[in-house]
């Protein structure tokens, strides 16, 4: 499947405005919803979408196509700036359960052919997260959709720390072919 995102992200990287334009009006909703996942506020959101589209624009030029898609990055850019926002008060995420059919954290607003790629791109990773052991997978999902921290996992969990890091570099080492 090609990612429609991959060229305005790389037209963002030599300073093209309206392929940057493009892209916010393409991705905001999708990753206004992750930021209102993380920070159950919709004020924090705002501010949260907004520092790390700024920082999509700062960084374009270190996105590399061949190692992600581009809506991948910004995924992993906008988080980013999330947990820095929610580290800076001192707050985390709160985890209401720990039910998984969330991961579609797409807006109601996005077009149909939008959610047809998403909707793809969600069966993709659910059957990837399936192939890891239920440890890595909790791990996983509890550190990059909930927000812990490597030790908050440790100590909710009641595992050495070394452990949760191991669980979590060797469940991504098995996730990238399949997600590639």
């Amino acid at each position: 499947m090609e990612d429609i995102y991959a060229e305005l992200l790389q037209k963002t990287a030599q300073g093209d405005q309206i392929a940057f334009k493009q892209l916010y009006e393409q991705c905001s909703p999708k990753l206004m919803s992750l930021c209102m996942r993380l920070m159950k506020s919709e004020a924090l959101a705002q501010d949260v979408l907004q520092e790390g589209f700024i920082k999509v624009w700062d960084k374009a030029d270190s996105y590399t196509p061949g190692k992600g898609k581009a809506m991948t990055w910004m995924s992993t850019v906008i988080r980013n700036k999330a947990l820095d926002k929610l580290r800076s008060l001192k707050t985390k995420a709160t985890e209401t359960e720990i039910q998984y059919e969330g991961l579609e954290f797409a807006s109601a607003d996005l077009e149909p052919d939008r959610l047809e790629y998403l909707s793809q791109d969600v069966k993709v990773l659910m059957a990837c997260l399936d192939k890891l052991k239920p440890a890595q997978r909790e791990c996983i999902l509890l550190s990059y959709y909930y927000g812990h921290t490597h030790q908050e996992l440790a100590d909710k969990l009641d595992r050495p720390l070394g452990t949760i890091k191991a669980w979590i570099r060797r469940g991504l080492e098995d996730l990238r072919p399949c997600l590639t």
